[in-house]
């Protein structure tokens, strides 16, 4: 394989190149984006500045246009825009197919054919093969369109890889022309506002690597925003398997300044895509061998990083960068600055799109109808934040993405609203509001101005209202789902049930939601506060006293609910034949437990009393599931496990114990402060104020969850009403389908009902993708990034680094638990090794010596209760899932974050 080189490096001649179809990459430049796009200037730019990039030619602009007048394309194509007028999304598809049939079907005029084939003969030769040997070729879109920019239209046309043969090439050409047409891009145009025969496509045509490693190169943290920072995804074979998000591959975070690895860590890598000898590409699984080993050598990382840092210092700016290594030798398939990274600007960057809040509320795929909900709702919690600090959203931005029936919050958005902020403390604010429960620094220090000003001052009047606030707030909301659940079912109509639920989702539950959001970054500045205190006498100590500090308080929900499932479970003992059923299984069943049961059991009677006070709880964050009132099925399965437990592990007495630590500490702190006039007369009453309110809302943290979910089981009840009339009526097959319609086509369809099942078998398709695939951790345009935050460091031998949430330390059996199916593995002593907790795993913690998570922070709901159950716990230790195999021994330092296998 041999590099272009660059024979020119004047500037070219838009006017000139404007008439041509096909352009080497060495005759182009970043200027010529209007006649090659994107993808086409930035490779010609690259090749002009001795970068080592497979030799190639763009198919220009020009050619596209010139096609469709030739042909009379462009009268037919306008004809069925117009006849379609304004076309409304669900009908789309038809329209679109069908300007991509027009243009399948057409030949291209012999003119710019023949200016393809002698530029793909001369590719052939310049790959030194001889006579008629084809040459592999990627053939790419690059989208372009007057005053519009590429970025607009990213990922939204095709590319097709290991293409071979004049004619392949000339097809495949035609259908990157007609990938402009997709429903997908058509919607975005509509949307826009932008005139569809304005958009044009450039052609990207460059020779083919066979690689062993492919991957995704960014010359700053996308997820940090730190520009000091190199992350790099790697996998084997053709990068196309990072791209489409089939594998979850190799991560690096490197240190531009020293090349120091900050963190590696090892990807499952589990799907390898080839080039197929016959042309195209075949997946294939990754041999076990290769599963287990990084993709790169050390030496291979410093090379990429070190282009990378040149392709960054040529341009001035980030860029995520596309690379692969064919045997010893490294190249640049693609470069695409990074403009998100900055403030938003007039280039119209490619927007930036981050899950990390999201990974440990939403573990598993969304349906359709929650995560439909769920996207207007986190929309209007994060206004409501916002607005309160005294920010105003932007309008013509959304907040939300929908990926993999995922949420991202979208980083532009917060951003722009955050823009008065000096530079330095918005990083910040922007980071902590994008994800509240990861690293949490101790100083709350920042710039001076008089926005960061007046949003201290509002976040402390709030702070100082707030938990007097809340009893209302929730006492309001409790009134309004008893309100609704006196409303009879049977006889309301469609329509009278789907309002029913608008006006309670998107009134009380939205209002709940916002003040949960706010509650979680008060919680998270007061903490700050406390450790920016304790960090003058506490030394090294801070993380761990202030873990203490805020244990053990009383009324946190979560820990009330587990209190009373140990009282069931002491119940039961006190009952031999119950204990002998539940205990019978390794799953006990709601079915068959309760037909085995004595009928003059009080165990009974106390389990009916707890389902009505806590059964609407979730088994998982999704209304498509059954809550603990409907399948009580995981309560019976907590209860056999506290059996099991001895009474040293009573959560009362764990309670006492931590009551008690927290008064000692408390007294520790004020004998520190007392020592000085200033800190006895000035220090300790800001402390002692700011330390009750942190207790308070760390209480009130859990509470806000536990209300929330308050109104599952009624709306599960509307919702499966709707869907056995629906069935009956033929609109759908099965009465869960319901939950496969997003809200406003169930709304759409209680005014004006159709047949749904074509749309929800759609709907059924993507989710079932969604399960498969891995989810990026950002989005940014077209690029996908795997990025975990805390990133897993090597200290000691076999030492994990994570954050510090619960203090103490234990030595156990790791014990792997995925989700709910695993809960029945762990056993009493064991540690609890998960990529996540959630409320309604906490009963676990009753039996847990330990607590360890890839995601979350001392603000999640694992760091909490664990605190509340005494029991070391360190969370956002990354890959630990792969890194440790269950049943294997490891000692965790919940006081310094860290995680030791032995």
């Amino acid at each position: 394989m041999h590099t272009s080189s660059s024979s020119n490096p004047s500037t070219p001649d838009l006017e000139d190149l404007s008439k041509r179809y096909t352009l080497w990459f060495q005759d182009i430049d970043v200027s010529a984006v209007p006649v090659v796009g994107g993808k086409g200037a930035n490779l010609g730019e690259m090749v002009r500045a001795g970068m080592p990039v497979p030799p190639g030619f763009c198919v220009t602009a020009r050619a596209y246009y010139d096609y469709l007048q030739i042909t009379g394309l462009d009268d037919a194509i306008r004809g069925v825009i117009e006849r379609g007028g304004q076309i409304h999304h669900d009908d789309i598809d038809p329209h679109a197919a069908e300007v991509r049939a027009l243009i399948m079907e057409e030949e291209i005029p012999s003119s710019i054919t023949k200016s393809i084939i002698l530029k793909y003969r001369d590719l052939c030769g310049i790959l030194q093969l001889e006579g008629t040997a084809d040459a592999p070729v990627a053939v790419r879109s690059s989208a372009t369109a007057e005053d519009l920019p590429e970025a607009s239209f990213a990922g939204q046309q095709d590319t097709y890889l290991n293409i071979m043969g004049d004619r392949n090439v000339i097809q495949h050409v035609k259908a990157c022309w007609a990938s402009l047409w997709t429903a997908r891009a058509m919607a975005y145009r509509q949307r826009q506002g932008y005139d569809h025969l304005m958009v044009r496509a450039a052609v990207v045509i460059q020779s083919m690597l066979d690689p062993d490693t492919s991957g995704v190169l960014f010359t700053a943290n996308p997820v940090s925003g730190s520009v000091e920072e190199v992350v790099l995804n790697a996998s084997w074979g053709l990068g196309e398997a990072i791209v489409s998000g089939l594998v979850t591959p190799d991560t690096y975070v490197i240190r531009k300044g020293d090349f120091a690895f900050l963190s590696q860590e090892k990807g499952t890598k589990e799907i390898t895509i080839l080039n197929d000898g016959e042309g195209g590409i075949k997946e294939l699984s990754t041999p076990e061998s290769q599963r287990e080993i990084f993709a790169l050598k050390d030496e291979q990382v410093i090379e990429l990083t070190s282009l990378g840092t040149a392709i960054e210092s040529h341009y001035g700016h980030p860029h995520d960068i596309e690379w692969a290594y064919e045997g010893d030798r490294c190249y640049v398939l693609q470069a695409r600055p990074i403009t998100t990274l900055d403030e938003v600007d007039d280039r119209g960057g490619e927007p930036e799109y981050n899950r990390s809040m999201f990974v440990e509320l939403f573990p598993e795929p969304l349906s359709p109808l929650f995560l439909s909900v769920m996207q207007h709702l986190i929309g209007e919690m994060l206004d409501f934040v916002l607005k309160l600090w005294g920010f105003r959203p932007p309008m013509d931005i959304e907040p939300v993405g929908v990926f993999y029936n995922q949420p991202y919050f979208n980083r532009s958005y917060i951003e722009t609203a955050l823009a008065p902020l000096p530079a330095s403390v918005r990083e910040r604010v922007l980071g902590q509001l994008m994800n509240p429960f990861g690293h949490m620094e101790r100083s709350v220090e920042g710039g001076l101005s008089l926005a960061y000003f007046e949003m201290m001052v509002r976040m402390l009047r709030i702070m100082y209202r707030f938990p007097e606030r809340l009893a209302d707030i929730i006492s309001n909301y409790q009134g309004e789902v008893a309100e609704l659940q006196s409303l009879p079912i049977e006889s309301a109509s469609d329509e009278e049930l789907v309002t029913r639920i608008r006006e309670k989702v998107f009134g009380a539950s939205s209002i709940l939601l916002g003040y949960d959001f706010l509650l979680i970054a008060i919680t998270r500045t007061s903490y700050q506060v406390l450790g920016s205190f304790l960090e003058r006498f506490a030394g090294e100590d801070t993380e761990m006293l202030r873990a203490r500090l805020i244990s053990g308080v009383d009324g946190n929900m979560t820990m009330e609910t587990n209190l009373r499932l140990w009282e069931l479970a002491e119940a039961a003992k006190r009952e031999p034949e119950v204990a002998q059923v539940l205990k019978r299984g390794s799953t006990p069943s709601s079915a068959t437990t309760f037909t085995e049961l004595p009928g003059d059991s009080q165990f009974a009677v106390e389990f009916d009393k707890f389902l009505q006070a806590y059964g609407h709880r979730e088994i998982r964050m999704d209304i498509m599931y059954p809550t603990w009132v409907e399948d009580p099925t995981p309560v019976l399965g907590f209860i056999r496990g506290y059996l099991e437990a001895d009474s040293s592990q009573d959560p009362h007495l764990r309670q006492d114990d931590l009551r008690r630590d927290r008064i000692e500490a408390t007294k520790e702190v004020s004998d520190q402060l007392s020592q000085t006039w200033i800190g006895r007369w000035f220090v300790k009453p800001i402390f002692f104020w700011v330390l009750r309110y942190a207790q308070a809302l760390t209480r009130e943290r859990d509470t806000m969850h536990f209300e929330m979910t308050r109104v599952f089981p009624l709306f599960r009840s509307y919702l499966h009403e709707i869907g056995r009339r629906w069935v009956d009526d033929g609109w759908i097959d099965h009465e869960e389908d319901v939950f496969f319609l997003t809200f406003d086509e169930l709304e759409e369809n209680a005014l004006k009902p159709i047949d749904r099942r074509k749309l929800i078998q759609t709907h059924k398709e993507e989710y079932e993708i969604a399960q498969s695939r891995p989810w990026p951790d950002a989005i940014i345009g077209e690029r996908e990034i795997f990025l975990r935050e805390g990133p897993t460091i090597a200290g000691e031998e076999g030492q994990l680094s994570g954050i510090a949430s619960s203090p103490g330390m234990v030595s156990g059996v790791a014990r792997l638990i995925r989700g709910p199916d695993d809960f029945n593995n762990l056993q009493d002593g064991d540690i609890l090794v998960a990529p996540f907790t959630t409320p309604v795993w906490t009963p676990l913690f009753g039996i847990a010596s330990g607590v360890v998570t890839e995601s979350g922070g001392i603000l999640s709901h694992g760091a909490i209760v664990a605190r509340e159950y005494g029991i070391p716990a360190v969370m956002s230790v990354s890959n630990v899932m792969n890194l440790l195999e269950d049943g294997s021994p490891i000692i965790v330092d919940g006081d310094r974050g860290f995680v030791r296998m032995i």
